[in-house]
């Protein structure tokens, strides 16, 4: 049921793409922090999809792990993970600045990340989830 919906997102956001766009290219380690706990992104990019893996590092010393998707639309960046909150923001060289929207919460935080490595950041690339991003 989660990959129906991940896909409807995905079908309702590119019917809404403009044809043309230049594409930024997000894939690289981002660093940014959220509530005081270090936040690690790392994003890959197939054209205009997004798969990502992100690590937040609590004051508690926890480490947890979330997966994100997402679509690239010229600039603007939207990736969101499999709890329904999401990022949407542009992207100007190695600076991401957006809102993160915790959706349960009703709270939305404005959020500025930094690239600090540009490319795949795991060995081999990240493994994408089977079937995404969809056939075309």
């Amino acid at each position: 049921m989660k990959h129906v919906a991940l896909a409807c997102f995905f079908a309702l956001f590119l019917a809404a793409l403009p044809a043309g766009a230049e594409q930024s290219d997000v894939t690289g380690l981002w660093l940014t922090s959220f509530y005081g706990n270090q936040v690690e992104c790392h994003l890959e990019q197939r054209g205009k999809f997004l798969y990502g893996v992100v690590y937040v590092l609590t004051k508690a010393g926890e480490r947890n792990t979330y997966h994100v998707a997402g679509m690239v639309n010229g600039n603007h960046v939207r990736a969101q993970h499999g709890g329904g909150n999401y990022f949407e923001g542009d992207v100007s060289g190695d600076t991401a600045s957006g809102t993160f929207h915790l959706v349960k919460k009703g709270v939305s935080l404005a959020m500025q990340a930094k690239r600090v490595q540009r490319g795949k950041t795991a060995p081999g690339g990240l493994e994408w989830p089977e079937g995404f991003p969809p056939a075309h």
